[in-house]
């Protein structure tokens, strides 16, 4: 199974930053980016990559 790293929007919007094989992966992306600091207005998400959609695992 892959999982996407993805961003959130206040309006909603998403948009995938990173595919990755393995869900602890993901997660360690999001704790290193949150480590900087945490962003007004947006959200870091893991989420299931759909079937197909998952290109560029990590």
């Amino acid at each position: 199974m892959f999982w996407e790293l993805r961003i959130q929007y206040a309006n909603g919007n998403e948009k995938v930053l990173r595919t990755c094989k393995n869900r602890e992966t993901a997660l360690r992306y999001i704790d290193a980016i949150y480590s900087q600091g945490y962003p007004m207005h947006v959200a870091f998400l893991v989420r299931p990559a759909l079937d197909g959609q998952a290109l560029q695992p990590a």
